[in-house]
């Protein structure tokens, strides 16, 4: 059963730039549309991810499936702890919980909308773009060149590029 390429056909992804892989067809959403409605695109385009951005095409967040899971899913309750008589809250569970809770009562894309979002440029090579996707553990990577969206590229994109299939 092949897999993909051997090792010695493996492509170098140092040497290759996003701009030669990445999807300029960005399909993305304005800040006030509403939650629905970027729902709907998300499930019309079989995506998990959509790019916020304004009328300039600059980026202003990123609204992702998981965002709006929120709606159906059980808040997670701030793990409480008790140290020596008093009583606290593990900061990380207290933020996830009010980004839940925000996200749940939200009514537009910039109410729910992650806004500090993972880049990269055009110039940036695969290697690098796939590594800040592994460490941030993102989806989707907007794509900036002069303060706009130029593109996207997405975890399937790397993947096509590093595992093409081999030729017979």
């Amino acid at each position: 059963m092949n897999l993909g390429q051997s090792s010695t056909e493996k492509p170098d992804a140092g040497a290759v730039k996003v701009s030669e892989i990445m999807n300029t067809s960005v399909i993305s959403v304005g800040p006030t549309a509403s939650v629905q409605e970027a729902a709907e695109v998300l499930s019309k385009n079989a995506i998990a991810a959509l790019v916020v951005v304004d009328e300039k095409a600059k980026l202003l967040g990123i609204l992702s499936d998981d965002d709006l899971l929120v709606e159906g899913a059980r808040l997670h309750i701030p793990t409480v702890f008790g140290l020596l008589g008093d009583v606290g809250a593990w900061p990380p569970s207290v933020f996830r919980f009010e980004r839940e809770l925000r996200v749940a009562f939200a009514r537009t894309v910039a109410d729910a909308m992650t806004k500090k979002v993972v880049c990269c440029a055009p110039e940036d090579t695969i290697e690098a773009a796939a590594t800040l996707m592994h460490d941030r553990k993102v989806r989707l990577l907007p794509v900036i060149a002069n303060e706009r969206v130029v593109g996207v590229i997405t975890r399937s994109d790397v993947l096509r590029f590093l595992f093409k299939p081999a030729t017979q």
